[in-house]
């Protein structure tokens, strides 16, 4: 992507850094130009706004020739600064908490690509923590020009409040009743198809599962269920109906399980934190205390950054070692402390 960028920097009231992050990750993704970004799934600022912020002009006096924008109460910075952090993970201590192409990454594009490719419903699950959602976002960013349809699901999730998330991603009018909103979502999808991503599934009652099955012999868009293994056993050993259960499991057309982390990826993740102060002992304790769970080990390792920070000169005498050091941050993050 050509970007007219203006030369007077000084004049420019935006964040650079910031700007200049944009600027790269369009260039990087040219799948989702500015026109893309500008959807709510995305940054959700316009595409002028966008646009006129990379060239460095959004926040530009009008004799300057910018937008005259007033940087004290836009949010664009904070809608940027938002979405770089879904892609590219919170820094906290000193430690990125940047994307790794895991076991349970290759699994989870596999799954993606074919539920994509034959239109099917694909279920995806696999212990909390290992990266689902995660892994969703990042091929969201890397594979797809449009973003999916995405619903986030709790305990709490009822079968209108689904329906109605549903129309809302598409922006529908989401006051009809349940049973209208299901058509009218399945005409808007057969006119402009979409993936729906259904996350933390394992929440979904019988009927927003019946609805997943609606919408997809109605329009048959590719749709992905990603939760724990309680959204496995809802086709399998659920309380549902036998006759129920057998026509939801009929339209699945796999179940995929997504594995934790190998040794050899903890000692990845590890040494990209730690760098050469990692150890094998250090790799072998982080692994067992974390079980192999991704979220896990990406908490545990800011905890330990900071640990190893405030005791240097204790670790320098010998007086604490990094195995306590360890210990201490896998017990606060089992309590939360």
């Amino acid at each position: 992507m050509a970007i007219d960028m203006i030369n007077n920097s000084d004049a420019c009231q935006c964040d650079e850094e910031l700007r200049r992050w944009l600027e790269d990750y369009l260039s990087a993704h040219q799948q989702h130009p500015t026109s893309v970004l500008s959807r709510a799934q995305f940054i959700g600022v316009s595409r002028s706004a966008l646009d006129a912020y990379v060239r460095g002009r959004y926040f530009l006096s009008a004799a300057q020739g910018g937008e005259a924008i007033n940087p004290a109460t836009s949010n664009i910075e904070h809608a940027i600064r938002a979405y770089r952090e879904r892609v590219e993970g919170t820094v906290r201590h000193g430690y990125a908490n940047t994307f790794v192409e895991t076991g349970a990454w290759r699994q989870l594009r596999q799954a993606c690509e074919i539920t994509i490719r034959e239109n099917v419903i694909v279920v995806i699950y696999g212990k909390s923590g290992v990266g689902k959602s995660r892994c969703l976002m990042e091929y969201a960013v890397r594979e797809m020009k449009t973003a999916p349809l995405s619903v986030l699901c709790s305990r709490n999730i009822t079968i209108r409040y689904f329906v109605q998330q549903l129309a809302r991603g598409l922006n529908l009018d989401a006051q009809p009743v349940t049973a209208e909103l299901e058509d009218m979502i399945a005409q808007k999808l057969m006119r402009y198809p979409r993936v729906i991503c259904i996350d933390q599934a394992n929440y979904l009652n019988e009927r927003c599962l019946g609805t997943l099955c609606h919408l997809w012999e109605k329009a048959h868009v590719p749709v992905c269920m990603i939760g724990t293994r309680d959204l496995y056993e809802l086709f399998t050993t659920s309380r549902m109906t036998e006759d129920v259960r057998a026509q939801l499991s009929s339209r699945v057309a796999l179940h995929y399980m997504l594995s934790e982390l190998t040794i050899e990826e903890v000692k990845g993740i590890v040494e990209q934190a730690l760098g050469d102060d990692a150890t094998a002992e250090m790799v072998a304790q982080i692994y067992n205390v974390t079980g192999a769970i991704h979220r896990h080990v990406d908490m545990i390792l800011p905890r330990i950054l900071d640990l190893q920070s405030r005791n240097q000169e204790k670790l320098r005498t010998g007086e604490v070692k990094m195995r306590e050091i360890i210990t201490i941050a896998g017990s606060r993050l089992m309590t939360g402390v």
